[in-house]
């Protein structure tokens, strides 16, 4: 090899630890940024789908309005036929 082959390789020999640790780090990096994407979804949908159960709960409460009173004629009846 020529002696400029030769300085290329040492030099790239010299910066390749350094290149690898920070190509690592770009990596963790990348994945890190992936896991709070996806946390950040997870939690949106989870959201979600609570304030759905919640608003869903409170629109089945309703009140119904009933009329007793031949209800409480009867019984009356009976309570009186009895004595």
């Amino acid at each position: 090899m020529s002696q400029k082959k030769v300085d290329s390789y040492k030099a790239g020999k010299a910066g390749r630890s350094k290149a690898s640790r920070k190509e690592k780090l770009i990596d963790k990096l990348e994945i890190l940024a992936w896991i709070a994407i996806c946390v950040a979804m997870v939690g949106w949908i989870g959201f979600s789908a609570y304030a759905k159960i919640e608003t869903k709960q409170e629109s089945v409460v309703t009140e119904t309005v009933m009329d007793t009173s031949a209800i409480d004629n009867y019984v009356s009846d009976l309570s009186s036929d009895v004595q």
